[in-house]
């Protein structure tokens, strides 16, 4: 049957490439399509309207730009034999498959066994590959009915080769006896028979027993064996294979199903991290609850962190299956680098944007340029070159593709089949296609280069992913309504993340993020200088909160390291404060602490380069800068803050009977250190800052421990410029 292959690869296609969209034509470049349908077992009614429904779809709607040639049917849906005793829903959808022929090329894919009437809807496909552990037949099986002479007649409707029709019989008649000849009206031609039929066997010249099919028995046929009789085509073991086998593109199941599609449009901005992994999960729920089952991602991102790329990726594969299962569409306007090309391996389908002008530079897929000039060591590289492999793999892409990503010195060549295998392709590197024409001489041939060696990152453009199946479609333009437009979805509505996501992805915008560390030191500095304050405290906490939850929303681990670094910094400025009177190395290395803690909570991994490292201390500098300007601020509001009416109010003064605080304080250092040794009275509460009374004078301290009351007794033990120290006596 490979060579009804070669004819069906010129038949007319059904889709409609041109498309209405303003006044210019819109133009989608395609790879030859082709679907994925998975039959489930048993076939019912409803299953076959379903696959009706999702079949009809992809090839009639004339508005669709994808042009789908071929559909391979999975009979064998997990691996699991399929068995089928109701006659009349697989007679409904081997009629409907029957209908297809002259439209597109049916594949009938069994790896494992299909008996009943499963294997009538397998008879009608043009084509059958088999894996090693399929069996077709027999039909006559615990469950169904004696074959009547209408059901036999709607078998030789379905399986139209009369001359092999001895073949199909034997599955459920055991006294068929079937054997093999020259057909006598065409000696050219083989034909089978039954030796028990006078009519039959007078149709075959030279008749000879098939080997492996017993007399008297129901005929199973094994992958060998139905290749024997020439129903099966060839040999595959996944989906792969299978598309290698024809020349197909990437085969993937339609999430859709053959349902009304409702779709949805998404954009990702940045560098993919933990944020926008858990932020497109939310978007999924929310498209999920208003009942849509089609999201266009709009992968305006990149970014180096493959883990976080590689999580998303096998979050949309999980959003693909399922009773409320959707299909997503990673649409590629300006390009896919690093981890933006991970993401759309993990989409339904890719689409990407390829330009009218011949002049115009193209779209690349998959350059890691900057992940590996980041990532430096080996061990790492490979182990996420084969974790990504893994997913293209799993989506039905070559794994070799990937390797060409990863390595620049690697050439990859485009391999034809040869003799009836010309439709066969298969991408691999050159070595393995020079060990394999010497395994198997005459076997390949050499198609393209795709790949020449030592290529600069960037190789795989619009044009070349569409050839190769990696792009399902390309477009003219940037704009997703070209998307909508080709796949004739309709108009795409906008998902609403929630508030949560609103309000987090504000406070990460740096300037932002900025103000509330200056926010938040002007309120620790403030809780500390003045003396009976807490709305600051509050403040400054309820930032450093805020600014740590948005943050750590994508760094992962990395939190817990800046979380740590900042409580201790905190801590090292608090000793330095109550327990070690004086600004020493705990106070200088308690600011650094914080700030490496705020530098650290907007990274997503540790500096391990120069760049890296450059960045980090910008970073540092910046948060320097505002804690230098937050100093600043907060002594001007402590100085005039008392002066402000109702603002004052939060602030604890000196009892009413006593003089002008502020004109009884001490003027300078030389009357502070006068001071050593003297005896007063607290008259507000230390914590550790307050007012003590020395005689007439009122003067600003800090106690050298902790809380003390009002109208205790302490004395000076260290004076520092203007700094007083006392102690409780």
């Amino acid at each position: 049957m490979l060579s009804s292959l070669r004819c069906w690869a010129g038949l007319p296609v059904l889709a409609v490439v041109w498309v209405a969209l303003s006044a210019d034509p819109v133009v989608a470049q395609e790879a030859n399509g082709a679907m994925f349908v998975t039959v489930q077992n048993p076939i019912t009614s409803d299953v076959a309207e379903r696959i009706k429904n999702q079949i009809s779809f992809r090839t009639n709607d004339q508005n669709r730009a994808e042009r789908v040639r071929a559909v391979v049917f999975d009979f064998s849906p997990d691996g699991k034999p399929a068995s089928t005793a109701n006659f009349g829903s697989c007679y409904d959808l081997a009629k409907f498959i029957s209908s297809l022929k002259g439209k597109v090329n049916t594949i009938a894919y069994v790896h494992s066994s299909a008996t009943g009437h499963t294997v009538l809807p397998v008879l009608a496909c043009n084509e059958m590959v088999m894996g090693k552990a399929g069996v077709l037949g027999p039909i006559m099986v615990e469950g169904v009915l004696p074959i009547t002479g209408a059901v036999t007649g709607a078998y030789k409707e379905i399986f139209t080769r009369e001359d092999r029709w001895p073949i199909v019989q034997k599955m459920f008649d055991p006294n068929v006896s079937l054997v093999k000849g020259k057909d006598r009206a065409d000696a050219n031609k083989s034909r089978y028979a039954d030796a028990n039929n006078a009519a039959s066997a007078a149709l075959v010249a030279g008749a000879a027993p098939v080997n492996g099919v017993q007399d008297n028995q129901l005929a199973s046929y094994t992958v060998d064996r139905a290749k024997a009789v020439e129903l099966a085509n060839g040999t595959a073991e996944n989906r792969r294979e299978v598309a290698e086998l024809f020349g197909l593109p990437p085969l993937r199941d339609d999430p859709l199903s053959g349902r009304t599609p409702d779709v949805y449009q998404w954009t990702l901005k940045g560098d993919i991290d933990g944020a926008m992994k858990e932020s497109v999960n939310r978007i999924v729920r929310d498209v999920r609850k208003k009942k849509g089952n089609v999201l266009i991602l709009v992968l305006n991102c990149g970014g180096t962190d493959l883990d976080a790329a590689r999580e998303l990726a096998e979050d949309l594969v999980k959003a693909q299956i399922g009773d409320d299962a959707m299909m997503i569409i990673g649409f590629v306007p300006e390009g896919a680098p690093d981890a933006a090309a991970v993401v759309a391996l993990g989409c339904s389908d890719i689409v990407m944007t390829r330009p009218k002008e011949a002049d115009a530079k193209e779209v690349e897929f998959g350059n890691f340029e900057r992940y590996l000039k980041y990532e430096k060591k080996a061990a790492t590289i490979d182990a996420q070159r084969k974790s990504i492999r893994d997913l293209a793999e799993q989506r039905g892409y070559p794994g070799v593709l990937i390797d060409g990503m990863l390595d620049p010195k690697l050439e990859i060549i485009r391999a034809r089949g040869t003799g009836d295998n010309r439709n066969k392709r298969k991408l691999m590197t050159r070595a393995e296609f020079e060990t394999e024409r010497k395994a198997n001489a005459g076997t390949w041939e050499l198609d393209k280069v795709v790949k020449a060696p030592n290529t600069k990152p960037g190789w795989l453009n619009a044009t070349l992913a569409a050839e190769l199946g990696l792009a399902r479609l390309t477009v003219p333009t940037t704009d997703v309504k070209d998307v909508v437009s080709v796949y004739g979805l309709g108009e795409a509505k906008s998902p609403d993340p929630g508030w949560l996501d609103k309000f987090a992805e504000f406070l990460r915008i740096p300037a932002v993020t900025i103000i509330l560390v200056m926010i938040g030191f002007i309120g620790l500095i403030l809780e500390l200088k003045v003396p009976g304050l807490t709305v600051p405290g509050i403040v400054a906490a309820l930032c450093f909160i805020l600014v740590f939850w948005s943050q750590s929303r994508f760094s992962g681990e990395m939190f817990v390291l800046a979380l740590l670094l900042f409580v201790m910094g905190l801590v090292l400025v608090g000793l330095e404060i109550f327990v070690l009177p004086g600004f020493g190395v705990c106070g200088i290395s308690g600011v650094l602490f914080m700030l490496a803690g705020l530098g650290l909570v907007t990274l997503e991994r540790v500096p391990q380069n120069t760049s890296e490292w450059v960045g980090f201390g910008v970073r540092m500098s910046t948060y320097l800068f505002a804690m230098m300007g937050a100093m600043v601020i907060a002594f001007l509001i402590a100085k005039f803050l008392p002066q402000v009416p109702y603002a004052n109010r939060m602030m604890l003064n000196p009892p009413s009977d006593q003089p002008n605080v502020a004109e009884s304080q001490l003027p300078g250092a030389n009357a502070a250190a006068e001071l050593l040794g003297a005896i007063g009275t607290s008259t507000t509460p230390l914590r550790p800052a307050g007012v003590v009374r020395f005689g007439e004078q009122f003067v600003d301290v800090v106690s050298d421990g902790g809380f003390v009351p009002a109208g205790t007794r302490v004395q000076v033990i260290v004076v520092e410029g203007t700094r007083i120290v006392v102690k409780e006596v």
